[in-house]
């Protein structure tokens, strides 16, 4: 799939695609953006910690109903120079990785790696400060955190502990031997500093904020919940 159209993609963001897919609705969009406005971190992670969507559903449609290529980094061999085009700081800060350089379109190409490669304005960042051309594929924001440990840091735990399930693209380079696959059974833990609070005590901040605020109704709750009784 060529850039151009990776780019029409992203147009997209990732809150909409998963209330049209179903992951999640419209309340729990707002409780989750709601919590990430209070308490930072990424919309992907907020969903996953406050238990309205699993990181293998996130990757699942971002993949196959989207197109972006999922990454195993258990399969990745990836160079030092690949490594280097990325500062440290913009992986860590923005939650991407780079596993290949290559040519396209007459241009120097970063495949990134994001955990939501629907964000424009990271790619567009990234872009600028980097001088490549952006090209996004995805993986679950844990096995991202754990490439960068272990190819910045040095950390001795492999990234991509997840078993793969089947080949979804394999690519060779000048410069990396790269197989992107999709997979369906990845299953990581998530770090935030609100780790100590259970996904319920969040909710029901949120839940609270979202109503003293008037962005929701205890009518549009019962509505909701009456919804998933019927479901």
């Amino acid at each position: 799939m060529a850039y151009v159209e990776k780019s029409m993609a992203t147009k997209k963001k990732l809150g909409e695609v998963l209330v049209e897919a179903g992951i999640i609705n419209d309340m729990q969009l707002s409780v989750a953006l709601q919590s990430q406005k209070t308490w930072g971190g990424k919309l992907a992670s907020t969903l996953v910690r406050m238990g309205f969507a699993r990181e293998d559903e996130l990757l699942s449609i971002l993949s196959k109903q989207m197109g972006f290529p999922a990454v195993d980094f258990s399969t990745v061999k990836i160079s030092p120079k690949t490594v280097r085009a990325l500062p440290v700081r913009l992986a860590e800060k923005y939650n991407v990785f780079p596993v290949a350089i290559r040519e396209a379109h007459g241009k120097k190409q970063l495949v990134l790696v994001m955990s939501d490669p629907t964000n424009i304005e990271v790619i567009g960042e990234i872009e600028f400060q980097t001088g490549y051309s952006v090209y996004p594929a995805v993986s679950t924001e844990s096995a991202i955190v754990h490439a960068i440990e272990f190819y910045y840091h040095g950390n001795k735990q492999s990234p991509g502990t997840a078993r793969p399930t089947s080949v979804k693209l394999s690519e060779v380079t000048k410069e990396d031997e790269m197989v992107i696959i999709e997979r369906e059974d990845a299953a990581y833990d998530i770090s935030s500093p609100l780790d100590s609070l259970k996904a319920e005590e969040v909710l029901r901040i949120m839940v609270k904020i979202l109503m003293k605020k008037g962005f929701i109704t205890k009518t549009d709750i019962t509505a909701e919940l009456r919804k998933k009784k019927r479901s």
